[in-house]
């Protein structure tokens, strides 16, 4: 229970990226945006990190790269357009989902399965090729249900759907796989390390719930080296930030499922504690 609610707990905004553009003129370095910039220090301190932007069509390209959250337009002045300033929502959440609470919900089915997964082919399937096949059959169809599902029977998935059907199955694969790769290590308890590893450390740092600035410095940023939180980030991505850079977490999610699969076959001969125990000893006849 502390584990899943502690972020909730000490949540606070760190270094929000946002950004300030000039309308149809450079962005004066003195003294209006500079204004901007201390009026957030004192109201949120520390909490706001303000960028520059010539004009609102690169103020607009930065939100869509994930560069910042948002950004106010100045008129050429260097002043805000109107008293009351009007909001253009740039990435406009699905009407199927208008609050992003279901996108947030979908993480977690694919984090269990992947862990029911690996843990049913760690323990169920014998031999360490039967399990990895059992592995790539069981990413397969789990990530393709999961983005039919998400995407045309509750619609809360939007974009490629080749893209999340592929990172769905992924996400399932790096945490079924990491499963598998202790178990085959560490023989049963393995099966608990991983279950650790994955739902207890990765699960709560993943930003699935909060921006990756709300959680507490530096478990933010650590989360998404974790299958939980990359998984969040690229799915996040393909559905509403489709010009983001995604690299990096395709990169985790096959480096997650690399290594496990590269500790079941490193370890394909070890001898489990389970057998080691119930070996009896040799004896030698004088």
């Amino acid at each position: 229970m502390v584990s899943l609610t502690w972020q909730l707990r000490n949540r606070r905004a760190a270094e929000v990226t946002d950004g300030a553009a000039g309308n149809g003129a450079a962005v004066p370095a003195q003294p209006e945006s500079t204004t901007i910039v201390a009026a957030l220090e004192q109201v949120r301190p520390h909490e706001f990190t303000v960028r520059r932007y010539a004009d609102r069509d690169a103020a607009v390209q930065a939100i869509r790269h994930r560069e910042v959250y948002g950004a106010v337009v100045l008129n050429p002045a260097g002043q805000t357009t109107a008293a009351r300033l009007p909001v253009t929502d740039v990435v406009p959440l699905s009407p199927h989902d208008e609050r992003g609470a279901g996108l947030s919900a979908f993480f977690f089915p694919l984090l269990l399965g992947g862990l029911k997964g690996g843990i049913f082919i760690a323990i169920g399937i014998q031999g360490t090729a039967r399990r990895l096949l059992t592995l790539a059959v069981f990413a397969m169809i789990a990530g393709t249900a999961v983005a039919v599902v998400g995407q045309y029977a509750f619609r809360i998935l939007s974009g490629s759907f080749p893209l999340n059907a592929a990172a769905s199955g992924l996400t399932v694969a790096a945490i079924a796989a990491t499963v598998i790769g202790l178990r085959n290590l560490f023989g049963l308890h393995g099966v608990g390390v991983g279950t650790v590893l994955i739902m207890l450390v990765g699960s709560p740092i993943s930003a699935a719930t909060l921006p990756v600035e709300f959680l507490p410095r530096p478990w933010g940023a650590i989360g998404q080296f974790f299958p939980p939180g990359a998984s969040v980030s690229l799915i996040r991505c393909i559905s509403y930030f489709p010009e983001a850079p995604t690299l990096p977490q395709w990169f985790v999610l096959c480096g997650w499922t690399l290594v496990g699969c590269l500790l079941a076959l490193l370890t394909r001969n070890r001898p489990s504690a389970r057998t080691r125990s119930t070996t009896p000893p040799s004896t030698k006849i004088a």
